[in-house]
């Protein structure tokens, strides 16, 4: 085959999938409610007030740093676009940009060793997976994971084939994955190893030490950097919302079933059989051919995805379906290929993937009762759609029909303006949107938070962002909630819905004796409360997040971090103030 043809194949086998997948995302465009907390910090950071969720408090929200700071460009830069929009189409954008890449990607590692076709098979099947297209949008950074790791095999591979070149670039680039989402440091780390390993074993002696720093310098720099920020600014090791959703803990039931879930629904076992015995074959054959480099580079998106798989599968998932398997099934699939035309050797191979990819673009979804399984994983854009009634769900307009949005506009009516000086909190449960919106019980408090309006809601995206800057929202499911991020869990729930803060906790931070009491919570409770947190390190570490950030402050954080980070308590007022205080 000539250089022209070749080159005019190799495009058009990589434009199919990453065709399929812009099509298809675009076809499920969304924006979910957790991406709404994100787009709360974003209008934080364009108003000055830093990436917090609420004034005057430094809490990690937020665990995809560099999503958050592409957003808050994007949307400063370009003011005539929402945040809302911005995030469909970056994250379409980034999707594409991805499966573009990781096409390009594959193509040239596996035309290295054959003169033969090459047809990226495993990204065209990632890219008939009706879970991809949910979440190429989502407003969430599902679209910029794929786009990170389609470019950085792309630049491992163009490092490999090109002896070293870029090399300290495709360092960077790899070292991002820190900052998109925590997990993504097994991949980085994958990534890293082969990249130190193609160093070591190119041809340039002279200065080979001082690169190797260099490299491990580019590998390291963004993530340190990173981290330093978050314990200077934050006082904490892990984000707010890796605390609150138990990122830690073993819970391998529950991660089976989220696993079964994804991989069931879509019957992923088909190609991932046909090209696990596809890929041991090529690299059995490599390996004794003496291109062990070759394996190694092909392994290492390979063992970062399956490593992604198992982390997640072994923390019990998320209770959003596919969406945090998606990063391991891409680093996975997209390095398989068929080389060649069908023969009568692999054609039963390439008719089962064919006919599977037919199925999944037509029939496979996931669509429980109810769009929640029994095991309390959602289909979460459906849940959505019916619930705003619009198809596909993306402003606040769209969402206009919505609960939580209902609740959200209601408080930003009634909170009082910057310029009062009262300070009201309303104890109205949750769960009663109506009594929110229409019969708001509210009592003077005092705190030097600079809101005016203090409210306890749980799935704090919609309803905080609608409800305004005047408005401190206490997230009763603990994302953005310093004290409930630190609950023990004794009893698994449904993932990322387990640590429940009860009106208490807010009634005891800013309410008063003279206060009325919620409904449901006794007096001796409140005291109970009360004392636990004004006892260490808990009070330390409130104090901090709400002291003005000075040199002092900064050094407390350093070295008080690791005893914030890791202290647990009761979320009962009784056995807390016990674990506290004696």
């Amino acid at each position: 085959m000539s250089d022209g043809r070749a080159r005019y194949l190799k495009y058009f086998v990589v434009l199919i999938p990453t065709a399929i997948v812009l099509i298809g995302g675009w076809q499920f465009r969304w924006v979910a409610e957790d991406a709404y907390i994100d787009f709360r910090v974003v209008h934080n950071i364009l108003s000055g007030y830093g990436p917090v969720f609420n004034h005057g408090e430094r809490v990690e929200v937020y665990t995809d740093p560099l999503w958050v700071f592409i957003l808050a460009v994007s949307s400063g830069l370009f003011r005539f676009v929402s945040v809302e929009w911005c995030s469909v189409l970056f994250g379409l954008f980034f999707t594409g940009i991805g499966f573009w890449f990781a096409g390009l990607g594959t193509y040239n590692f596996a035309a290295r060793r054959t003169s033969k076709r090459v047809y990226p098979v495993g990204l065209l099947c990632a890219s008939c997976v009706a879970g991809v297209w949910m979440f190429a949008t989502s407003g969430l950074e599902t679209g910029l994971i794929f786009g990170w790791i389609g470019v950085s095999w792309w630049l491992l591979v163009r490092t490999f084939l090109k002896a070293q070149r870029g090399l300290i670039m495709s360092a960077i680039v790899i070292s991002l994955g820190f900052t998109i989402r925590p997990d993504m440091a097994l991949l980085t780390i994958c990534f890293g190893f082969v990249l130190f390993v193609i160093e070591t074993r190119g041809t340039r002696a002279e200065g080979a030490h001082l690169r190797r720093w260099q490299l491990l310098l580019a590998l390291t720099g963004i993530p340190i950097v990173s981290e330093l920020f978050r314990i200077a600014y934050f006082g904490m090791f892990v984000s707010n919302t890796a605390l609150a959703k138990s990122a830690s803990r073993i819970w391998l039931h529950q991660g089976l079933e989220y696993f079964t879930n994804f991989a069931g629904t879509y019957w992923l076992w088909i190609p991932f059989a046909v090209f696990v015995g596809v890929t041991l074959h090529r690299s059995r054959v490599w390996w004794r051919l003496d291109y062990h480099l070759d394996v190694l580079v092909l392994l290492a998106p390979v063992v970062g995805g399956l490593l992604d798989v198992i982390y997640v599968t072994a923390i019990g998932g998320d209770f959003m379906h596919a969406r945090m398997l998606l990063p391991g099934f891409f680093s996975v699939f997209m390095i398989f290929w068929f080389e060649g035309s069908p023969s009568m050797r692999n054609a039963p191979l390439v008719a089962a993937v064919s006919v599977w990819a037919v199925l999944s673009v037509l029939l496979f979804r996931f669509s429980p009762v109810g769009n929640l399984s029994s095991n309390g994983i959602a289909n979460e854009r459906a849940v959505f759609v019916g619930g705003s009634e619009v198809a596909h769900p993306i402003t606040p307009r769209d969402f206009a029909k919505d609960g939580w949005e209902i609740a959200g506009v209601a408080v930003r009516r009634v909170a009082p303006s910057l310029s009062s000086r009262i300070k009201l909190i309303n104890w109205t449960r949750s769960a009663t949107y109506s009594l929110v919106a229409q019969e708001p019980r509210s009592y003077r408090i005092t705190t030097s938070l600079p809101e005016t309006y203090y409210v306890g809601f749980p799935n704090i995206g919609l309803f905080g962002l609608a409800a305004g800057d005047n408005t401190y929202v206490f997230d009763e499911l603990s994302l953005a909630n310093p004290i409930g991020s630190h609950f023990a869990v004794y009893v698994r729930s449904r993932p990322g819905h387990e640590k429940i803060v009860a009106p208490v906790w807010l009634d005891a931070r800013f309410g008063s004796v003279a206060t009325p009491r919620p409904v449901g919570v006794s007096e001796l409770a409140f005291e109970e409360a009360q004392r636990a947190l004004s006892c260490q390190p808990l009070a330390g570490y409130l104090k901090s997040i709400t002291a003005p950030l000075t040199f002092s402050q900064v050094f407390s954080n350093f070295v008080h971090a690791f005893t914030w980070t890791t202290m647990s308590y009761s979320s009962s007022p009784y056995l807390a103030e016990q674990e506290l205080c004696r």
